[in-house]
């Protein structure tokens, strides 16, 4: 017992011997009773609490205090006794006294209910408890005042209680509820409150005490290294960020070479350069956003815009028949990128013969306006990915998809035939999530050669197309795509990374 006394805070020590004397008390008692703080008792005693010390109950207080317009009451005077005023005046008439005061109908009303008046024929005429009332102050007069003086406890105002519930209907008033802690010892705390003695400590050995050897003099208060300490919340990696580089670092290490491409694309590089149809559903206005201004962009390589005009009018040298025509205008319009596998024709258009074989991907934000949902976003990170070699095969390409999968921690990873017009065969990638299932993370393939022969590249193109927040949903074992932006601080403090 004497251990834990020593290593107890002046504060603490005090608080503990005024509630032995006390039995029970508020911040506000206990801060009389000592000469310390209200905030710094409030503060010790939950330190006090938390090593079992002492403990606390919540109780109710409700204090009044006059409201907006009772404060204006307090002024002016009450409406039913400058109604009293008027007729006293001789302007008796009801529309008269209505066009002369602003609140003649609360005052009326209230004059009717205290008995001083009474309305015949259109006119107030005075009752016998009316006549004389303007020389006297009233129950409802005498309660402003003490209540201008600030709010009060029910047991300070001293008023009969219907005049305080006469007021509150009249909204006159406000009732303030607030909370208070009542402070008592617990078994803990009455064995320890004998051993304490309040005496003079130094708790903080600074240069100056050491010099003048006043700690030879003093007792030097002893800490308790083992009390919990407040959490530290230090900055740190969002935790969706976290899981892109980690993706980001497996292919790195699986030797691709990162790339970069627009946010606001060209149709073209976005739909035409991957053999997507004029009129194929997916280029409307459901499924891309379109730049207002400017509208189109410029056409820089004529030649490759002719070759790919060519493959999608007639197959030109892919032996393809193509899709019978082509919309220029369509391909000219400016958007916001819908898949980042525009940038990976941007890539393919740059490559020599020399740099092959190689790998590359980006992870970059695409937009589409889909509904949002707790698996659908309009923004969302893509990684996509290619790999150019005379050598891979369909086997390859299944074996980079299930790599990242794994690297999210994705337990379930299945594969089933798909389509998609620049792909041949194409393939979609499920993982299975608990809470939704069998969840598509990607879709994938082959270029067909109605591709990459307009790029100028006539050897396989292995490329997929990753939703990387869907990943990142099973790694976070979160149930909602949307939470992956969040600014909710407890989640994001409390994410392990």
């Amino acid at each position: 017992m004497e251990k834990i006394v020593e290593k107890l805070h002046p504060t603490e020590k005090k608080i503990i011997k005024i509630l032995e004397k006390l039995e029970k008390a508020d911040s506000h008692k206990i801060s009389e009773e000592t000469g310390i703080k209200k905030d710094e008792v409030e503060k010790a005693s939950l330190w006090a609490k938390l090593k079992g010390m002492l403990s606390f109950k919540e109780e109710k207080e409700y204090f009044f205090e006059l409201s907006k317009e009772g404060e204006e009451y307090l002024k002016e005077g009450l409406p039913e006794k400058n109604l009293i005023k008027l007729v006293e005046k001789g302007i008796n008439s009801v529309e008269e006294i209505k066009k002369k005061y602003r609140k003649s109908e609360i005052g009326i009303i209230w004059a009717k209910k205290h008995g001083w008046i009474t309305i015949e024929k259109g006119k107030i005429n005075l009752t016998k408890s009316g006549k004389g009332i303007l020389e006297k102050e009233i129950e409802q007069e005498k309660l402003l005042k003490e209540l201008s003086k600030g709010r009060k406890k029910l047991e300070e105002i001293g008023f009969k209680k219907e005049i305080l519930e006469e007021f509150l209907k009249r909204k006159l008033v406000r009732r303030i509820e607030e909370k208070k802690k009542i402070f008592f010892l617990t078994d803990l705390g009455k064995k320890l409150a004998p051993l304490i003695k309040i005496e003079e400590e130094i708790d903080q050995l600074t240069p100056e005490i050491i010099k003048s050897k006043e700690w030879e003099k003093k007792k030097l208060r002893k800490y308790d290294v083992f009390l919990p300490t407040p959490k530290v919340y230090p900055g740190k990696i969002h935790p969706y960020r976290k899981i892109i580089d980690e993706i980001r670092e497996k292919l790195l290490s699986l030797g691709f070479v990162e790339v970069r491409g627009p946010l606001v694309e060209l149709n073209f590089w976005n739909c035409d350069v991957l053999f997507m149809p004029s009129d194929h559903p997916a280029r409307g206005i459901h499924d891309i956003f379109s730049v207002k201004y400017p509208k189109h962009g410029k056409v820089l390589d004529k030649q490759l815009w002719e070759r790919v005009k060519a493959t999608h009018e007639n197959g030109w040298i892919t032996k393809s028949k193509g899709w019978g025509k082509w919309d220029f205008e369509l391909a000219r319009k400016l958007i916001l990128r819908s898949h980042c596998t525009a940038v990976s024709a941007r890539a393919l258009y740059k490559i020599k013969k020399e740099d092959l074989p190689i790998k590359i991907f980006t992870i970059d934000k695409v937009f589409r306006p889909d509904v949002i949902d707790a698996k659908h976003f309009i923004e969302f990170e893509h990684c996509d990915g290619i790999v150019i070699s005379e050598e891979v095969n369909f086997k390859n390409l299944l074996f980079y998809l299930k790599e990242i999968a794994l690297t999210v921690g994705a337990e379930k990873i299945k594969f089933k035939p798909s389509y998609f017009p620049f792909t041949e065969p194409s393939v979609e990638g499920l993982v299975y999530y608990p809470k939704h299932g069998w969840i598509e993370f990607c879709g994938a393939g082959i270029f067909r050669p109605e591709v990459t022969l307009p790029l100028g590249v006539d050897v396989p193109v292995l490329a997929w197309g990753i939703g990387v927040g869907r990943l990142a949903m099973i790694k976070l074992g979160i149930d909602d795509i949307r939470q992956l932006h969040s600014t909710d601080l407890d989640w994001l403090r409390k994410k392990v990374v």
